[in-house]
């Protein structure tokens, strides 16, 4: 097993690698804009020198101020930039100050090949873990440091979420199941079609509109940092229950279609004449039986959580990291952009892994990894 789990986590790096990779050259074949203040500006591209993706050329000019400028001399220094301004393999150029001011200095910078680019930001990453620093959510502030006081909310919204999905997802599905056509099940049924074509954001807003602004239950938005304790825990259960009732929807499906199988065959009904009680037969023999096809259900229901995050942390303000990556595409600040990508797909792959595992728990038949004798 442990070899096994070695196995997957080496393949899921090279994943990671290869995600992250494709993604750092898509976006850099179109260059990101620098900042439009002028400091910021100037600061993000002397950044971008010293992380080794551009080359900067200083070319610095004095001038007499006593003497006066001829039309003549002011066209030959605009020729000058123009030269530069013109030409496809040059970046940024940034003057100090126009032509005619005494001391005058213009910096040229100028991005090189994007295999070296790539080949340095490994480097980075590897050496120093840097991500790079942002260019326009969070101007010249590092990408871990805008990133990673978001984690916290979108990973403990998820594990809430994930806590309250697979109990009540089994539960119903183990009820369904029991009481086929009665009216639990089609109770049960009913909430299924409901909640499983009804998407996350939608739930969400309806949940906002009538528990929020109708009800005043629950605050309409995220609380802010210095609110009560009483506010941030009201705060967590619209977005909470919004994201969790769709998969508890699916995986209810998911059990009650399975469960419903397992206690139709043969291995159920004769453990029910040796003297099992309804209930021992199901939860001794079928449900362990039945949740081997379960489990990749709960990968997809995980997964498809992560997806719908960023939606619902935007629609309801949760500063989570979906929102931020969201504003990072929308605005292409592209070292945010790697590091919440990578940050999703770790934990993608990782349930990836433990969907494996689990398997081997939940059916020791199965033997991970094992050659053939």
């Amino acid at each position: 097993m442990f070899r096994y789990f070695l196995q997957r986590l080496f393949w899921v790096l090279i994943m990671l690698v290869s995600v992250l990779t494709v993604t750092f050259i898509f976006l850099k074949v179109d260059p990101e804009d620098p900042p439009t203040q002028i400091e910021m500006k100037r600061a993000f591209l002397d950044k971008q020198v010293s992380d080794g993706y551009m080359t900067r050329l200083i070319i610095s000019k004095e001038v007499d101020p006593y003497k006066s400028w001829t039309l003549a001399q002011i066209a030959e220094e605009q020729k000058k930039y123009e030269k530069f301004t013109k030409n496809d393999g040059i970046f940024w150029v940034y003057n100090t100050s126009s032509p005619t001011d005494p001391s005058r200095t213009m910096y040229v910078y100028t991005r090189i090949n994007l295999f070296i680019q790539y080949g340095r930001w490994v480097a980075n990453l590897v050496t120093k873990f840097d991500w790079g620093y942002s260019t326009k959510l969070a101007t010249n502030v590092p990408a871990t440091k805008v990133l990673n006081q978001t984690f916290k909310y979108t990973i403990g919204i998820n594990i809430i979420v994930i806590l309250l999905e697979i109990p009540l997802g089994i539960g119903l599905g183990i009820l369904a199941a029991l009481y086929k056509n009665k009216w639990i099940d089609n109770l049960i049924s009913i909430f299924i079609m409901v909640f499983i074509s009804l998407p996350a954001f939608v739930v969400i807003m309806l949940m906002m509109k009538w528990f929020g602004w109708d009800l005043k239950w629950f605050p309409t938005q995220w609380a802010p940092g210095d609110s009560t304790l009483k506010q941030k825990i009201l705060s967590y259960f619209i977005p909470v229950i919004s994201l969790s009732i769709g998969g508890i929807a699916s995986l209810t499906r998911f059990v009650r279609a399975e469960l419903t199988e397992v206690l139709t065959s043969d291995f159920v009904l004769l453990a029910r004449t040796k003297g099992l009680s309804k209930f021992q037969s199901i939860f001794r023999h079928g449900l362990r039986f039945a949740l081997t096809p379960i489990i990749p259900s709960l990968i997809l229901i995980f997964t498809s959580l992560l997806g719908g995050s960023p939606i619902t942390e935007q629609v309801y303000g949760i500063p989570g990291a979906g929102r931020v990556g969201l504003a990072a595409t929308l605005q292409f600040d592209i070292n945010i952009i790697m590091y919440d990508t990578a940050f999703f797909l770790t934990i993608g792959l990782i349930s990836g892994i433990l969907y494996d595992m689990l398997l081997g728990v939940v059916d020791p038949r199965i033997r991970m990894g094992a050659k053939h004798a």
